[in-house]
């Protein structure tokens, strides 16, 4: 599949400690796509990263809110389920 993501969601993915070096491989081998990037990945590697993703998508228990991070990191999950889609 390829997963659409912008430039600001693959620096974020490339900064997280606990990417692995498969994913890692994926994000550098993405190819540009108007102001963003294609991502190819196979499903494995597409549930890897979901998985991973999951670990920063966390609400605020006061405002209930995600903050800038989580909601990057939601956006990564929203980008792979459409992907799987198209």
């Amino acid at each position: 599949m390829k997963a659409r993501m912008t430039a600001e969601m693959v620096a974020e993915l490339k900064r997280t400690a606990e990417l692995p070096e498969d994913l890692l491989a994926a994000l550098n081998a993405a190819q540009t796509h108007g102001d963003g990037f294609l991502v190819g990945l196979s499903d494995d590697e597409a549930m890897e990263l979901v998985e991973m993703c999951q670990w920063y998508i966390k609400r605020d228990p006061a405002t209930g809110e995600l903050d800038t991070k989580a909601k990057l990191f939601d956006s990564i999950v929203a980008a792979i389920d459409n992907a799987q889609f198209d």
